[in-house]
């Protein structure tokens, strides 16, 4: 019996049991639901091959439906479940969805139960969750802000407590990300996380002060493998208000860690820093925001699982770089979340000229770290490309909102296509929309 039907079920029995045993109905006293339904839509052209005088121009409508539900199961224990499904427009022609199809196209990202105050100080969540801020340059499961809409989530159990009389909040976690089957040999190569930060609101006026270290391990069976793949990521992240309207917020990552699966032992000991001003005011009633920010991650910089992307063609498609290219050869260069070998500038205005409507514009520039990175030495030098964005938003109401967006991509030198073959820009248009309830 699969995992959704077995939920069912339960929920079947539970319900029925709160019917028929009075003792039992405050089960649902307090089950709460909610959920969201988003829709992305865009068209672009030259992703693939960045040539204009070739045919690769696409068109697609993503869709990410999530249902969720909280109940309290005791006074001091509660429940979460959340289950998302996400499809494109067309995959199944003129038949619709069957039974079997939906099945197996519905995923349970949330299935934890949460625990208070255990031992009188710390909050205990286990199973199946969410982790971190998309906006993070580490780690973050949830959902993601691509072309596909995809959906992350991690096996852990997470502990939240307040030390220090109140003035240091502590998280940590420890799970796992990937499970391989066992005994059969080789195959154990399951991957486990870990780790956890400290933050304080009392050190800094007007901000916020974490230090966080979390390791991810893929552990391998010997032989035939050589040993684990450790990478460890330590941070200090630092953010608040300057003065009214200004804020900051300024972070350094550090790899720790040795891979011990290839024959060599590299050890990890990249870095990457980031640097943000931004700006929100009203002015004559309208609002009024701007950011400016740059980031460096050097070319030997691993990051576990970041969730921030940067531009709505660098950080949302994939694409690759030209044959010719050893860094371009089968990688991808795009679809880039994190600042591994990567340097990004990138700046913003905004303003809303009337009270639902804002536009948006921002410009990114694209650098890598080194053309001598991970994949080999190649052509061409640094420059990846600069990218322009156009965002019209409307916020039909509090939870539902409507935006149209165009962008451009100007092709840098390290991946323009070798002669005789010209070089044109990837243009995108599209159009979101987003519903929660």
């Amino acid at each position: 019996m699969d995992v959704r039907k077995l939920f069912s079920l339960g929920l079947a029995v539970a319900l029925i049991e709160s019917i028929s045993c009075p003792a039992h109905a405050e089960l649902f006293k307090n089950f709460k639901t909610d959920g969201s339904i988003e829709a992305r839509a865009f068209g672009i052209d030259n992703l693939t091959d960045r040539d204009g005088n070739a045919d690769d121009y696409r068109s697609e409508t993503n869709t990410r439906l999530m249902f969720g539900a909280n109940l309290d199961l005791l006074d001091d224990v509660h429940a979460r479940v959340l289950a998302d499904r996400t499809s494109r427009y067309g995959d199944t022609g003129t038949k619709g969805v069957d039974l079997h199809t939906f099945q197996t196209t519905v995923l349970f990202d949330n299935a934890y139960v949460k625990v208070d105050k255990v031992f009188g100080a710390v909050d205990v969540t286990m199973g199946r969750q969410f982790y971190g801020d998309n906006q993070d340059l580490n780690i973050y499961f949830g959902p993601q802000n691509d072309d596909l809409l995809s959906v992350t989530s991690a096996d852990l159990f997470r502990t939240d407590a307040m030390i220090a009389d109140g003035w240091v909040k502590f998280q940590g976690i420890a799970g796992k990300t990937a499970d391989a089957t066992w005994p059969a040999p080789g195959t154990n190569t399951d991957t486990t996380l870990f780790g956890g930060e400290f933050g304080t609101d009392k050190l800094i006026p007007m901000g916020n002060l974490a230090l966080y270290y979390y390791t991810a391990q893929t552990h391998a069976v010997k032989p035939p493998a050589l040993g684990n793949n450790t990478l460890s990521v330590g941070g200090l992240r630092a953010g608040g208000d300057i003065l009214a309207g200004l804020g900051y917020q300024a972070e350094f990552l550090q790899n720790f860690g040795r891979n011990n699966a290839i024959a060599s032992t590299p050890g990890y000991g990249g870095n990457a820093y980031f640097l943000n001003l931004h700006y929100g005011r009203l002015y004559d009633n309208r609002p009024f925001r701007a950011h400016i920010e740059y980031g460096r991650g050097s070319d030997d910089f691993v990051a576990i699982a970041p969730g921030r992307r940067f531009g709505l063609i660098w950080g949302e498609h994939s694409f690759t770089g030209p044959s010719t290219i050893n860094r371009g050869n089968g990688t991808i260069v795009g679809n880039a979340t994190g600042l591994s070998n990567l340097k990004v500038l990138d700046a913003g205005i905004g303003v809303n000229p009337i009270e639902k409507l804002g536009v948006d514009l921002n410009a990114y520039r694209f650098q890598y770290d080194s053309s001598n990175g991970a994949a080999g030495a190649y052509t061409g030098g640094v420059s990846a490309g600069t990218e322009y964005d156009l965002i019209v938003s409307w916020k039909h109401s509090e939870n539902v909102s409507f935006e149209a967006n165009a962008a451009t991509f100007q092709v840098g030198t390290s991946l323009q296509n070798p002669a005789p073959t010209g070089t044109s820009p990837i243009t995108r248009l599209g159009a979101d929309v987003k519903i929660k309830y």
